[in-house]
């Protein structure tokens, strides 16, 4: 059965001004579907839009989306919160600036608990939590968890801070992680390193991914299938090597000889 299902999406801004036009897309359990276009082309809007979170001033109008069958937005309207999580393009700013690495995560991790206890703290106590805790930075490959728990996310570097993010999305156990431009600012080692820690995260669990990205050669590494956006609309929707190998929307070929003219000069 098909994970995510988006129908004729469309958003406005409170001006009237259309962002979003009538997306239409799916992702299967376990696959890696790619937003691509260039910046403004509405990819952010469509991701934020599907967990509720879009900015003051914008909302979405039409367009149906189902998680798992269960519908979650009609006409434009949040049914309810779909079992989903997303990473943020920027994670040091998504992080509380005032607020150690395991405290946030105890947090969580209580916030969690009482939810599957029905409301009720519970009986973990703060020592399994923090044992959890410095588990889950450990799986996401953080050497001495326990010191990176005692931190300050400015007092780590971005890619930590991007670890940090992903243990924190994957905990809850969400069926759809939504990854927006998951690797900006960070150096291509690094870069690497968390393109494959997401990848190995959804193989492990069976996760569906939308990964926002302007990207195309991390879209071509990652996904097997690639939306291409324009203007607020999916120009083209279709498998990786279609798309890069034989393209059939004019935009979409002149974004890959953009993007190889790019590749030339640097």
């Amino acid at each position: 059965m098909t994970l995510l299902t988006v129908e004729g999406l469309s958003i406005e801004a409170a001006d009237g001004r259309e962002l979003v036009r009538g997306v239409a897309l799916d992702v299967e359990p376990g696959e890696i579907v790619g937003i691509v276009g260039e910046s403004g082309s509405g990819k952010t809007m469509t991701a934020l839009s599907l967990l509720g979170l879009l900015p003051d001033g914008v909302r979405a109008v039409r367009g149906s989306a189902e998680l798992g069958g269960e519908p979650f937005l009609r006409d434009g309207r949040m049914l309810g919160r779909p079992n989903a999580t997303m990473i943020f393009q920027n994670p040091t700013a998504a992080l509380n600036p005032t607020m150690r690495i395991g405290a946030q995560l105890a947090r969580l991790l209580a916030f969690l608990d009482a939810r599957r206890d029905g409301g009720r703290e519970g009986r973990r106590s703060r020592s399994a939590r923090r044992d959890r805790a410095e588990a889950l930075l450990d799986s996401v490959g953080i050497r001495d968890p326990r010191a990176v728990m005692g931190r300050y996310p400015h007092q780590l570097s971005g890619g930590m801070n991007q670890r940090v993010m992903i243990a924190m999305a994957v905990t809850a156990g969400p069926r759809l992680l939504i990854a927006d431009e998951p690797t900006t600012g960070l150096d291509v080692t690094v870069q690497a390193q968390i393109l494959e820690l997401i990848r190995t995260t959804v193989a492990d669990r069976g996760i569906g991914v939308l990964l926002v990205s302007h990207d195309m050669g991390v879209i071509a590494q990652m996904c097997r299938r690639i939306a291409v956006m324009y203007a607020g609309q999916i120009r083209e929707f279709a498998g990786v090597d279609d798309v890069f190998h034989d393209p059939e929307d004019s935009y979409t070929k002149e974004l890959l000889a953009s993007t190889a003219q790019w590749s030339r000069e640097e």
